[in-house]
């Protein structure tokens, strides 16, 4: 059995993903009542944990999210930092996002059947009208920030760009940020924008989960944002004859370049969604999506279960070492179930401690090894990730000199929250579509 890391309270398990920004775990808390509660773990690099306008910005997501309790909407539990590791707890969910269930359903000519696909959007606008009614604007509103769950759930995540009126850095005026192919048109213009941006972007996504094209084509970004602006796209229908005529007038309303001609907000056009879902699936469960999830993504549930088997979750305060014992964090943003836990304060000397510890554990294996050896073994083995311990003055044992993680390998061509794409065997990270422009202000 494996050890899982320590992170602050939290016990880090495998890598999910990995990206140019940041690496996201699977890992667990306890829990007042001796239960487990997993999170996931977004482990911000150290190149951007020296960045306090980037701070600042997670501060803000946290902040968002804190106000946000829906069901369809992922919670952050709370934003902290260990030895200038900086992370955020965020709600685990064990399913994929919406763009991973196209491809795969592409790549295994399964498509995401209509009804489900309504389903998926209808629970997301659910959710995306709560954090409206707070006033609270995704303005990154994509099919990687959409998760569904193996049991049928939904979940909208990734508030980190969105601009609420309580936010502390506030994103300039004339900056557009977000995935251009989602993009409303006035954001392309870097107007204000409103919940009807937003309703736009759920109009795009929509639109492609259902015909597999996307409503509007250019072979630059700078020519999209054009055409998104101008063009009108195809009915829904023209692509996938089986969409009733009743579904082409309700994307043509949310796509409308007009935004007072659009659904006046998300709850509305979710609500013109429902009765489509009912009359095109009338005894759908969301169970049906789920058993279709476990089907084409079984190898990845597989390989999921595999890794979690392998780290014991029951060790005991005993069997820790000091460092992890008493590792202290400081929550920058608490939110939560965690909010009320008090933080752990390590002793005034943490290295006596770890050489006190050190020394019982040589006495009860039987070795002589010096005070001093044992801390060089312990600072060399925390450099190689494959001790249980580190010393006092070097960095924590899953984070190595150039500040990648030395934990599993990272699956290739597993996606990633902000869109971006591990290429296998290379270490490169694609970026679909997302662009930061400067524009005029109107």
């Amino acid at each position: 059995m494996r050890r899982p890391r320590w992170l602050g309270p939290y016990r880090l398990l495998y890598r999910i993903a990995s990206g140019g920004m940041a690496e996201i775990y699977r890992g667990t808390r306890t829990m007042p009542d001796a239960s487990l509660c997993p999170v996931a773990l977004k482990c911000i690099l150290p190149l951007y944990t020296s960045d306090p306008e980037f701070i600042e910005m997670l501060k803000d997501e946290a902040r968002t999210c804190g106000l946000l309790d829906h069901p369809n909407i992922a919670r952050i539990y709370e934003l902290g930092n260990v030895e200038e590791q900086c992370f955020l707890a965020m709600e685990f969910v064990d399913g994929m996002d919406l763009r991973s269930i196209v491809r795969r359903g592409r790549e295994r000519d399964t498509e995401l059947l209509a009804p489900w696909a309504l389903y998926v959007l209808e629970q997301a606008l659910r959710g995306l009208h709560a954090a409206h009614e707070r006033g609270i604007v995704h303005r990154d509103f994509s099919p990687s920030n959409i998760l569904v769950g193996y049991e049928g759930e939904v979940k909208l995540i990734d508030f980190g760009i969105a601009k609420a009126a309580h936010n502390r850095s506030q994103t300039r005026s004339g900056v557009i940020k977000g995935k251009v192919k989602y993009m409303s048109p006035e954001q392309t213009m870097g107007k204000r924008l409103d919940a009807r941006s937003d309703v736009f972007a759920a109009g795009v996504v929509l639109y492609e989960a259902l015909t597999g094209n996307a409503p509007f084509h250019a072979p630059d970004d700078v020519s999209l944002m054009e055409a998104i602006r101008l063009q009108d796209p195809d009915p829904p229908s023209h692509h996938n004859p089986r969409l009733p005529a009743a579904l082409d007038a309700v994307l043509q309303r949310a796509l409308s370049k007009d935004v007072a001609s659009r659904f006046p907000t998300a709850a509305a056009f979710a609500d013109a969604l429902a009765p489509l879902l009912r009359e095109m699936a009338p005894g759908f469960e969301p169970s049906e999506l789920g058993a279709f999830l476990c089907r084409i993504f079984a190898r990845e549930r597989r390989d999921a279960e595999e890794q979690l088997s392998e780290f014991d979750l029951d060790i005991s305060p005993d069997d820790l070492t000091p460092t992890g014992e008493r590792q202290s964090y400081t929550r920058l943003v608490a939110i939560g179930p965690f909010a009320d836990a008090p933080a752990e304060v390590p002793p005034e000397s943490l290295r006596d401690a770890v050489e006190e510890w050190l020394a019982a554990r040589r006495a009860a294996q039987g070795t002589d090894a010096p005070a001093e050896a044992g801390a060089e073994s312990v600072e060399s083995t925390a450099s190689t990730g494959q001790g249980d311990v580190w010393s006092s003055e070097s960095r924590p044992g899953w984070v190595d000199e150039t500040g990648r993680t030395l934990e599993l390998e990272a699956i290739g061509g597993r996606e990633i929250e902000t869109g971006e794409t591990e290429r296998p065997d290379t270490g490169v990270f694609e970026r679909e579509n997302e662009t930061t422009t400067r524009t005029h202000d109107d």
